[in-house]
């Protein structure tokens, strides 16, 4: 476990971090990137960005939400508006990569299982504190690293990342964290949820031929910090490269200010890298609330 936990980092320095963002001025807080509004989910087979890390896939026969986050968070607005209406969502199953505010939003989560009360949730081990009383523990699978569970003609594997999990102080790690590989017979997808770099995602590799990597670019400021948690722009193509996977997708940022890099700094850091030399997948950027069509051809290996 020591291998894909993220250090913790001193009280004091964290203080310091939060007092000099107090003592200089704010700056405003803006994107200047387009949305793409939908009236309703597409037909066929897709992966639909929806701001941040949530997801909204459907493969095969399946609709599933990864970390769904809706609207605000606590202490956190939401600065790229939903592209769908509410009411359209409907998933068969939810992803939930680990328990911070910014992926596992309650108050979405409730409002799917009462979109679809026959919705299946899939979580770390260890998650089930969280969800008492709002779902049957029948319909809650969790998972242990490199566990997999087979949900409506979807493998559903939860694959390591380095990083922690918590709600409040008192929780801290009590469930695992991680990201999701997603196969049918036709496709795989991989999803990282938060991550800093680490050979995990070599290890990956090894054991999956990733399709699209839909892999988090944003809240890497301050540096200091933010490296034992998330991987910037660099790191994110470089992680690409250690997965092998075929294309790399950048999301988790331009919807919520959590950091000090700004809402649209990460994006254009990584349209600058990707303009400035080959890599060996390709990239494609998707606006909050485009759809993306998979690729015809892709490959399946099983753990």
């Amino acid at each position: 476990m020591q291998h894909y936990t993220s250090p913790k980092i001193s009280l004091t320095t964290i203080l310091k971090w939060q007092l000099s963002k107090l003592l200089h001025r704010r700056e405003k807080i803006a994107t200047n990137r387009s949305i793409l509004t939908q009236e309703d989910l597409p037909s066929g087979e897709y992966a639909l960005w929806l701001g941040h890390a949530s997801l909204w896939l459907k493969m095969g026969e399946s609709t599933v939400a990864i970390d769904p986050v809706l609207g605000n968070l606590p202490l956190y607005r939401r600065y790229s508006v939903l592209p769908l209406p509410k009411k359209q969502l409907r998933a068969d199953v939810i992803l939930i990569t680990h328990a911070h505010y910014d992926h596992y939003d309650k108050a979405s989560v409730l409002f799917l299982l009462q979109q679809n009360p026959k919705t299946i949730i899939v979580a770390p081990n260890g998650f089930w504190r969280y969800l008492k009383g709002k779902i049957t523990r029948e319909r809650c699978f969790e998972l242990e690293w490199w566990e997999s569970v087979m949900v409506g003609g979807l493998f559903i594997t939860l694959v390591p990342s380095k990083h922690w999990s918590n709600r409040i102080h008192f929780d801290m790690n009590k469930a695992l964290w991680g990201g999701y590989v997603i196969q049918n017979s036709e496709h795989t997808l991989y999803h990282s949820g938060d991550s800093a770099m680490g050979e995990h995602f070599k290890e990956i590799r090894e054991r999956f031929d990733i399709d699209e990597a839909f892999l988090p670019i944003g809240a890497y400021r301050p540096e200091p910090i933010m490296r034992h948690f998330h991987i910037s722009p660099p790191e994110a193509l470089q992680a690409a490269r250690d997965l092998g996977a075929k294309t790399l997708i950048p999301i988790h940022y331009g919807t919520f200010k959590l950091s000090d890099d700004s809402l649209d700094e990460p994006i254009e850091w990584f349209e600058q890298l990707t303009l400035s030399a080959p890599y060996p997948f390709h990239s494609r950027i998707l606006r909050v609330g485009e759809i993306y069509r998979f690729n015809e051809i892709s490959t399946f290996k099983s753990t």
